[in-house]
């Protein structure tokens, strides 16, 4: 008993798609259990992994213009930086430069207004003479007061309009003093009481400059507090050079260092004023106020400085900018400093128009990149869309898409419509021409299945002749000539399944005759199966072979041919109580149809046990959809051969 495992096999059209094999555990009627495989095309994660590690036209593109605007954003927004941050720290560094320019110019100028009346009291003999009779205290009142007017006038003469000197003293070496300004008359103090007089001396006719408070002073000016005053001291001669005595101008503080005090500038400067001893006259340091960061001894210290540089203020603890400026005239230093964020602050704020337009300017690139980017990858996308979506019945649809206004993407959209209408031709040639082969391959098939159907049909005349079964010959030779005819009355391939089991009727009606009783057939065909069209001969040639093979064992003798409709199959069988299928036989039937499933070339077929596998080849050539071929042994005795399909009720076809 063979094993009842059976082959089915579904495949499309050679060469285009895939081959799936089924083994079916058959029981005679029905299948126990089914396993397939499936031809592998590639493994699934890797090609997910290599889809998603490619990126698309656009996003790239994006990518790309968007990298390079941001490198020429970076580039020219770098060197705009800093050419503007050049321009912008010296203007900042001509700023503070002008300041300490300004602030210089303004006290020099002041001190020498101050110096040239304080020269002018002590070279004006009026005021020597008038003071030296004013000092003669043997001289009656009268004549005291005459000296005290004339020498009024004449040092109110000598100070002019200069409103901004509020005080002209005049002292003798030992004695009481004389001013005009905020205070007329007699000085409460003599001049060696005074602190500037020791100083005054030591210059030996020298300007010595003082900050200090007046009280006196302050009360007349209406301040009602001790008042800060700058005063311009030199001692004056005789004509031997022997001291006479003092000449004090006296300015209002804030008046001179009304510069330094308010500065001209934008930035947040800090002035310092030394005098020429290096000592700290602006601001004005009280006896009990903490020690002040020494600017002076620091640039005299750096004597390579050029009039600004760059300070470390411990005082402060921080770095500062500083412009210094030493006076012409009065020998003053003034200084300038600036911390460095004061310094730098302005300067970043005034660039922070840079960042700000090259961001926006980003932001602009970056709706420019991606409408460029979309316009760009635009045809291509919808070129790839076209050709994906298209599928096997619109294959050779043309593209259909405006002009890009891009030369190579108009070409390249032209070209593959080219190449579309020229695989068409080639396609359409090429079906013409496998149509032709096919077509011929199965007349050669059918051909040689002439010879083989008149070959078994001879034989079993030549039996029937030797037994001497004449009128059976006789009858049988017609209805031989009948089914003659109905192979050989064109050139199609293909007939119904009415025609096909009617020329099979005939050929078991003149087996019937030979074998008489010993032999039986019975037909149990559906009728939606009637005019379903098949390869020309197939059931015939199934029906030869079973009544071949099943003749060779002993009677009784039972074909059966069944048709039916099942899960949206069409399904033909032949089954009979023959020996079966030789292992040796299925086997090599079995090898042949993979070799032709495997490598679609045919093999070449004898007369002889050219029966399942010529059905096979036609099957194969015909349908260009699946088809169901299975051929195996029954449990108890005999064989069967189903032929099959999928079935379109519309056209009753495969």
């Amino acid at each position: 008993m063979h094993s009842p495992v059976t082959f089915m096999y579904f495949f499309n059209r050679p060469g285009i798609f895939s081959v799936k094999y089924v083994i079916l555990y058959r029981h005679p009627e029905t299948a126990a259990a089914m396993r397939e495989w499936t031809v592998p095309h590639g493994n699934t994660e890797d090609k997910h992994m290599l889809k998603h590690s490619k990126r698309g036209l656009q996003t790239i593109l994006f990518y790309r213009f968007l990298a390079i605007s941001a490198a020429l954003l970076i580039v020219i927004s770098s060197i705009v930086y800093m050419i503007q941050y050049s321009i912008l720290y010296k203007n900042m560094e001509n700023d503070i430069l002008r300041t300490t320019t300004s602030v210089s110019d303004s006290i020099d100028l002041q001190i020498s207004q101050m110096d040239n009346i304080c020269l002018n009291v002590i070279n004006s003999t009026t005021v020597k003479s008038t003071f030296a009779l004013w000092q003669n205290m043997d001289a009656s009142s009268y004549e005291r007061s005459k000296q005290q007017n004339a020498l009024s006038n004449a040092l109110v003469s000598i100070r002019g309009v200069d409103s901004s000197i509020r005080q002209v003293n005049i002292y003798p070496v030992e004695g009481s003093g004389y001013g005009i300004g905020n205070y007329y008359g007699i000085l409460p103090l003599q001049a060696e009481e005074l602190p500037w007089y020791t100083p005054a001396i030591e210059k030996n006719g020298y300007r010595y400059i003082s900050s200090s408070s007046n009280p006196l002073l302050s009360k007349k000016a209406g301040t009602g507090s001790d008042r800060l005053y700058l005063s311009l001291y030199r001692m004056y001669f005789d004509n031997y050079h022997n001291p006479m005595g003092f000449v004090e101008i006296v300015k209002y503080y804030d008046e001179l260092f009304a510069d330094a005090i308010s500065p001209k500038t934008e930035s947040p400067v800090d002035v310092t004023v030394y005098d020429s001893d290096g000592n700290q006259i602006y601001p004005y340091l009280k006896k009990d106020s903490p020690e002040a960061f020494d600017y002076y001894t620091t640039l005299e210290e750096n004597t390579s400085l050029n009039g600004h540089t760059r300070l470390y203020n411990s005082q402060k603890s921080q770095k500062e900018y500083v412009s210094f400026s030493r006076l012409d005239y009065c020998g003053f230093t003034v200084v300038c400093s600036v911390r460095n964020i004061d310094f730098f602050l302005p300067i970043l704020k005034s660039l922070m128009w840079i960042p700000l337009l090259a961001l926006s300017l980003f932001v602009i690139c970056y709706f420019v990149a991606g409408f460029l980017s979309r316009k760009l990858a635009k045809p291509l996308t919808e070129m790839h869309q076209f050709l994906s979506d298209t599928d096997s019945s619109e294959q050779f649809r043309l593209i259909h898409l405006d002009d890009s206004g891009i030369e190579e993407i108009d070409r390249l959209r032209d070209s593959l419509n080219a190449s579309i209408q020229a695989r068409e031709a080639a396609t359409e040639s090429l079906l013409v021409m496998k149509e032709q082969e096919i077509q011929a391959q199965m007349l050669a098939l059918q051909a040689q299945m002439n010879p083989h159907f008149l070959y078994n049909s001879l034989n079993t005349i030549s039996a029937m002749a030797e037994e001497g079964m004449t009128e059976e010959v006789s009858g049988m030779c017609q209805d031989i000539t009948s089914i003659l005819r109905y192979i050989s009355s064109d050139r199609e391939s293909v007939s119904t399944v009415e025609e096909e089991l009617e020329h099979c009727d005939l050929y078991l009606r003149c087996m019937k005759k030979r074998f008489k009783d010993s032999f039986t057939y019975e037909f149990d065909i559906a009728d939606d199966l009637l005019d379903m069209k098949i390869p020309k001969l197939c059931i015939q040639l199934l029906i030869e072979n079973s009544v071949k093979f099943t003749s060779q064992t002993a009677p009784p003798w039972h074909i059966r041919v069944e048709g039916y409709i099942d899960d949206g199959q069409w399904l033909i069988s032949v089954k009979d109580n023959g020996p079966g299928f030789d292992p040796e036989v299925d086997k090599h039937l079995r090898s042949q149809m993979d070799e032709i499933l495997k490598y679609s070339v045919l093999p070449s077929l004898e007369l002889d046990g050219m029966g399942i596998l010529n059905i096979f080849i036609r099957f194969y050539l015909l349908f260009g959809k699946a088809f169901l071929f299975q051929f195996g042994n029954l449990p108890e005795r005999g064989s069967f051969v189903i032929v099959g399909g999928r079935f379109h009720e519309e056209d009753q076809t495969l």
